[in-house]
């Protein structure tokens, strides 16, 4: 492991901007551009807030946060940053929080990056953008003559987006690398991945969504049906003439038969 000296500041400072090219991270394109980079000087870390362009029609800004600690400093010094452990911060409670525009639900999934696992939650806005809140504790490195080299790195992300899926998202956390920090800092199990790997959420059917997905809407105009042939047409065909049966209220012409009054007429004979 290896960190960029320069990163842990020898005295605490107010936030000022910073180049961005001076950012802790380098980011893929589908995070978006940086569109500023504020830094803040601690006695025992250096803390950086990322803003990125966004097309999400919902409020707020895209950012990563970064704190980078000193291998020496204290948290209980004066103008230190406190540093926490993730299993003692309630992160969905955070989440929820953080992203109170969106209903956010925590992700059941293992995934890591180069630097080990992190967690998420995914929610999505009324405005149907898709927002996720990431976060991830790189523990502290060591020399090999068991000195600290760097203290932890704590990483926050928070990017909603009106077209990428989940899973674009997540790719976002997969591809991000940590200015001066290389390799994997603490290897998973080996039952969960070796060290280095990726590993991303998939189902049989593709990508684990932790939200469900947006109901398609139906098209209730009828589709016109062709109209039925009553029999194959084949060679040529005899026309046929309807003849309507005799109902039971109608009956054939009675002929009246002669009466009894009534006698043949007598023709005279010769």
């Amino acid at each position: 492991m290896s960190a960029c000296a320069t990163l842990s500041p020898l005295e605490g400072y107010p936030a000022k901007p910073v180049e961005a090219r001076d950012a802790m991270l380098v980011l893929s394109p589908g995070a978006g551009a940086i569109l500023g980079v504020v830094q803040t000087g601690y006695a025992n870390a250096t803390e950086q807030t990322i803003s990125l362009a966004t097309n999400a029609r919902a409020p707020g800004q895209n950012y990563f946060k970064v704190q980078i600690f000193d291998a020496a400093g204290s948290s209980s010094a004066p103008g230190a940053l406190r540093d926490v452990a993730l299993a003692d911060l309630d992160m969905a409670g955070e989440a929820r929080g953080t992203v109170s525009f969106a209903d956010m639900k925590l992700a059941p999934y293992f995934v890591q990056n180069q630097y080990g696992p992190f967690g998420y939650s995914m929610g999505r806005t009324e405005t149907s953008d898709i927002c996720m809140y990431a976060w991830q504790r790189i523990g502290p490195s060591l020399k090999r003559t068991g000195a600290g080299a760097r203290g932890a790195v704590n990483l926050r992300a928070l990017i909603c987006d009106s077209k990428k899926t989940e899973n674009e998202l997540l790719q976002i956390m997969f591809d991000l690398r940590l200015k001066g920090v290389t390799g994997v800092v603490a290897p998973a199990p080996r039952t969960l991945g070796a060290s280095g790997t990726v590993i991303s959420p998939f189902a049989k059917d593709g990508a684990a969504n932790v939200l469900s997905p947006l109901p398609v809407a139906q098209n209730h105009k009828a589709t016109p049906q062709p109209a039925k042939v009553s029999e194959e047409i084949t060679g040529s065909v005899t026309p046929r003439l309807f003849i309507p049966e005799p109902s039971a209220q109608q009956s054939m012409p009675i002929v009246p038969q002669p009466s009894a009054q009534q006698s043949m007429p007598i023709v005279p004979q010769p």
